[in-house]
């Protein structure tokens, strides 16, 4: 069931035999490890199956050797995604705990849900979270989770036969990967530097018979790590495609992203007297061939119910600039729903960088065939999640690449021969000649000399839409974006009106720069059960009085939303479950957001003029 082909090799550096099957030998004197490991898991569609499949894998080696089974999640799982971005990674951690998930370690996308509400999913964890190489990380210290390394043992069903395994976690340090201060501003430490420490401390101080270092690396990366050490296995994550090859002795494994695969792992040790180093045998199993557990299922659903209601909820207004709103014939020409939506994203991979800094992109471009709506809007209508995802595919994820002036000057008009998907779509700061050729980006014109940072998705760069765009990336493949930096489109938007929102009702305050409220009475109207704080409630009915967004039952999943970007400014965790917000909290926010480019930004404050 699921039995995926798997390599055959002799080692050359007698670290250990690489067969095919089931494992776990049945002599008495034999004992196995099995390791089953997922990673970068965005969705829980697959967990009621990997459930299923680990009791039944688990059952089998217990019924041939009495070995143990243990589950884990190469890093990458609490963010980014659509569900991630209202609930803070919540429902995954109830799939973790849940299937469940033994062992955990970080992921570089971890950071991406926030400190705040990192630190509360961290203590939410049942099982093992092993952190070697971030230990500076905030919850590391009095955690009930995380460990450095973790050493396991195994024994034979006569006794005679103990090993020892040890387990060490890593992920990346480039600093590519990261936004200034991720993870609370925590250390990562050398991977390979860590890895030389902690596999002499398993071995010599823990008498470990080997070490499997867990990690989340690209697949180069996991090279060099093969080349550098004699282990015999690394298990690692970062690159979402299946993995199943030996570097110089070594075998490295990745099951791909999302837990449509998982990699079966067992490490055997025949006898007493066998070689410290074991035999190794692998499956890579399609999950899905495994029945789900109807309970975890029952709870998935129950996770993704929180998006049903913001399906129809306002989030954020069209301004009269984009009318009338349009999505029809984006793959022949302008269309003015592509270009909202492409200055929002531009908008929303900016909002972070000091207002007058350096823009993290210059521009946002995307072919028509991605803006898949196909229609005239009323001018009543306006932005809701069921809009958005008719617009713009859920699983794409937008990237920055640099591309020089000259290419985008004739780049977009060799798409615009005839009607194409590759037809490109462009925003509001962008603007063309008469003949198609671009000659302003950023509301400025254009210099051909010039690197520009533009915002789009992995298509871009598809040679057949955009010849010389194509060329360039074929020329310059390191100007290429690492393959996991990639941002969630809804997820990425959904924060941008979000704070939309909060520049509007901070400026309603008479917020200034320095944080200060000047109108006390502009709180108090908001603070309508009169206690001083902010509850869902009163930021519910605020939404409705101040900023004119619709009174739907799913505004409450924004309201929710707007609480979380809060919550990294409240000083401490909400007493009680109840989330609110103090005058404290706004004043550091708004003083913060001040000093950002989002202070320079279209607002739901401009969009008055909509019906």
């Amino acid at each position: 069931m699921g039995i995926g082909a798997s390599t055959t090799c002799e080692c050359s550096r007698g670290v250990a035999r690489f067969l095919k099957g089931p494992g776990g030998d049945t002599s008495p004197s034999s004992c196995t490890l099995r390791i089953i490991q997922i990673t970068d898991v965005y969705v829980l569609d697959n967990f009621p199956s990997l459930r299923t499949l680990i009791q039944e894998k688990r059952q089998e080696l217990e019924s041939k050797c009495g070995g143990k089974t243990i589950s884990m999640l190469t890093g990458d799982f609490l963010a980014p995604y659509l569900l991630s971005s209202i609930d803070k990674g919540a429902g995954m951690m109830k799939m973790c705990n849940g299937t469940p998930i033994d062992y955990l370690i970080w992921g570089n996308h971890e950071d991406d849900v926030g400190h705040a509400d990192l630190m509360k999913r961290e203590r939410e964890y049942k099982g093992v979270w092993i952190n070697t190489n971030m230990q500076s990380h905030e919850s590391f210290k009095g955690s009930t989770c995380q460990v450095d390394v973790e050493v396991l043992e195994v024994v034979s069903r006569d006794g005679l036969n103990k090993r020892k395994i040890g387990l060490m976690g890593v992920l990346s340090n480039s600093p590519s990967l990261y936004r200034p201060g991720a993870f609370g501003g925590a250390e990562i430490e050398d991977p390979w530097e860590t890895m030389a420490t902690y596999k002499q401390k398993l071995e010599q101080e823990r008498g470990c018979d080997i070490v499997v270092p867990l990690c989340h690396l690209y697949e180069p990366q996991d090279e060099r790590t093969c080349r550098e050490f004699d282990f015999p296995v690394v298990l690692s994550g970062h690159d979402h495609h299946v993995i199943d090859r030996v570097v110089e002795g070594t075998r490295l494994l990745k099951p791909g992203l999302d837990g449509h695969k998982a990699v079966i792992l067992d490490l055997t040790w025949p006898s007493a007297v066998s070689s410290s180093r074991p035999t190794i045998k692998v499956e890579i199993v399609q999950v899905s061939n495994w029945p789900r557990d109807e309970q975890l299922a029952e709870e998935a659903a129950r996770c993704y119910a929180v998006l049903e209601p913001l399906r129809r909820t306002q989030l954020t207004r069209v301004p009269h600039a984009y009318r009338p709103l349009s999505s029809a014939g984006a793959r022949s020409q302008r269309v003015s729903m592509g270009t909202y939506l492409l200055s929002r994203i531009r908008d929303a991979m900016n909002m972070d960088t000091p207002l007058g800094g350096v823009l993290h992109c210059d521009c946002a471009l995307l072919k028509g065939g991605n803006v898949r709506g196909g229609r005239d809007y009323s001018d009543n209508e306006h932005i809701t999640l069921e809009i958005l995802q008719s617009e713009l595919e859920e699983t794409k994820e937008i990237v920055v690449v640099q591309v020089p002036g000259s290419v985008l000057r004739v780049g977009l008009r060799e798409t615009y021969e005839t009607p194409n998907p590759g037809w490109m779509q462009f925003d509001d700061g962008v603007e063309l000649d008469g003949d198609g050729y671009v000659v302003q980006i950023g509301s400025e014109p254009l210099d051909e000399s010039r690197l520009y940072k533009v915002a789009t998705i992995s298509d871009f760069w598809r040679k057949r839409d955009a010849p010389s765009i194509g060329a360039w990336f074929e020329e310059h493949p390191e100007l290429l974006p690492e393959p996991d930096g990639g941002k969630p489109v809804h997820a990425l938007l959904l924060r941008f009106f979000a704070m939309q929102i909060w520049s509007r009702l901070w400026k309603e305050l008479g917020l200034d720069g320095n944080g200060e409220v000047k109108d006390k009475e502009a709180f108090q109207r908001m603070d309508h059960d009169g206690d001083g704080k902010l509850s869902k409630e009163d930021l519910r009915l605020t939404l409705q009085e101040v900023v004119g967004l619709d009174a739907l039952e799913g505004l409450d999943v924004l309201v929710e939303t707007m609480l979380g970007e809060m919550a990294n400014f409240s000083g401490s965790s909400p007493s009680n479950g109840q989330e609110v917000v103090g005058e404290d909290a706004l004043q550091n926010a708004a003083k913060h957001w001040s000093g950002s480019s989002l202070a320079s930004m279209i607002g739901i404050d401009s969009e008055e003029d909509s019906n």
